[in-house]
């Protein structure tokens, strides 16, 4: 039967997905992150209509997403060292416990009529500073489940079910939302992250990272990651390109409540609608990239996706007009997720082993805080003046930017892209560094 799939998906064109599916300890992941990527979606959405709801206000709505992304700027680089460090499948097992018993709360609070906005961001605070330890650990596991010459493809298939889930999980939202409020929301994602840990528990233990040289203090190692990736020529500039699609671009989706209700006027069911057009185009360009593979000239992609993404942010409130602004947040889910599979592909393939944890630390810090600082600023001028002029001239300098980086991509992808192909070339050179992500 496996014969007959692995077939199949060569035919369709995903045949590095039936290769990179013999790795035991990555199928057994898969398992649980496909559900709970879908439960995080759920109480993404959950609380900023939850927060919309109790308050009307767009800065609101800002400042929950910055009190659940935020909290990375301080204790990311932190994460990133305990990743280079410790154990990952201890790391992961503890967060997700943590995650999971904060959202217990969370649902049983909502049900009985306690919470307020400032519970709900006291809350969003605590599950910030958890995710703060979990996504370093979580994006440098890769290399622990999988070849280092498949992790193009394993990132791919990580991202697809994650913007899959993008796609479903408001989709969920909006009925659950209906069906039973925010509670029965929250209630969902305590399921889905009990099969996580169910997953986490099953996999291989990899072992602690091999450390070259004398370790220095938590703070030096911190200060050390965040200096090479900075002064690396190819990752410092890939990572302030993301900075500035974070700050500019992105926070369009983060303040979807907002946009739902003081823009377009619609209630919770619009709303949905504008969250599942973005997951609809986020999951067409993970499938895309999937199906890329290990392509070469990955940077382009990422200037690529920048520059269709500006546009996208651009005309959806330029235009105003309800079914145009689905199928431009279509467009604008498509170029966050195919540029951000880029990015951090070509990170992934440019920063030495023992350097991973705290680099892609850096870059996941990036990822989620620059979203949730732009999205607190641009709420806090749109409750003043409206959402549209703010949300215009961001996107109108993040695609400027992307020109710019454009006109340098040459030099970026001499810098990026030299190792990933001597890797690819010899997929054999660095195995997986556990027993349970040797083919079966």
């Amino acid at each position: 039967m496996r014969r007959v799939f692995g077939h199949l998906l060569d035919l369709a064109g995903f045949g590095a997905v039936g290769d990179i599916m013999r790795h035991r300890s990555f199928r057994i992941y898969l398992i649980g992150h496909i559900p709970n990527v879908v439960g995080i979606w759920v109480v993404r959405i959950a609380i900023g209509w939850l927060a919309w709801e109790l308050t009307a206000s767009a800065f609101w709505v800002g400042a929950l997403v910055a009190a659940d992304a935020l909290p990375v700027l301080l204790f990311g680089p932190f994460g990133g060292v305990m990743a280079d460090r410790l154990d990952r499948k201890t790391i992961s097992l503890v967060t997700q416990s943590i995650l999971c018993v904060l959202t217990i709360g969370l649902t049983a609070l909502t049900y009985a009529g306690l919470i307020t906005i400032w519970l709900l961001l006291a809350f969003a605070l605590a599950r910030g500073i958890t995710f703060s330890f979990w996504q370093p650990v979580r994006l440098a596991l890769m290399p622990n489940l999988v070849p280092r010459a498949e992790i193009p493809t394993a990132i791919a298939l990580n991202s697809s079910s994650f913007n899959a889930a993008q796609f479903i999980g408001p989709a969920v939202a909006g009925g659950l939302l209906k069906l039973g409020g925010a509670e029965l929301a929250f209630a969902f994602n305590v399921v889905a992250s009990t099969v996580m840990i169910w997953a986490l528990a099953n996999i291989e233990s990899p072992p602690p990272p091999d450390r070259k040289g004398v370790r220095g203090s938590f703070l030096d190692d911190a200060l050390a990651g965040i200096r090479y990736g900075a002064a690396h020529p190819g990752i410092g500039p890939m990572l302030l390109l993301l900075l500035i699609v974070g700050l500019m671009i992105r926070p369009l989706t983060e303040l979807m409540p907002a946009l739902a209700g003081a823009v377009f006027l619609k209630e919770v069911t619009g709303y949905s609608m504008m969250a599942s057009s973005v997951g609809i185009g986020a999951m067409v360009g993970a499938i895309w990239m999937l199906r890329r593979g290990n392509s070469e000239n990955i940077t382009d992609i990422a200037l690529l996706a920048g520059l269709s993404g500006g546009i996208a942010a651009l005309l959806v409130v330029a235009v105003g007009w309800f079914p145009f602004a689905l199928v431009c947040l279509a467009v604008l889910g498509f170029s966050m997720t195919a540029g951000g599979i880029a990015t951090q592909q070509v990170v992934q393939f440019a920063v030495p082993d023992e350097m991973r944890g705290r680099v892609l630390g850096l870059f996941g810090m990036i990822f989620r805080a620059g979203p949730a600082l732009g999205a607190l600023v641009i709420g806090r001028i749109g409750d003043a003046v409206g959402l549209t002029w703010p949300v215009l001239i961001g996107a109108m300098v993040g695609f400027l930017t992307y020109v710019y980086a454009w006109s340098r991509r040459r030099k970026l992808r001499a810098e990026l892209e030299a190792r990933r192909a001597s890797d690819t070339k010899a997929p054999d050179a660095e195995p997986a560094l556990h027993p349970g992500a040797s083919s079966q």
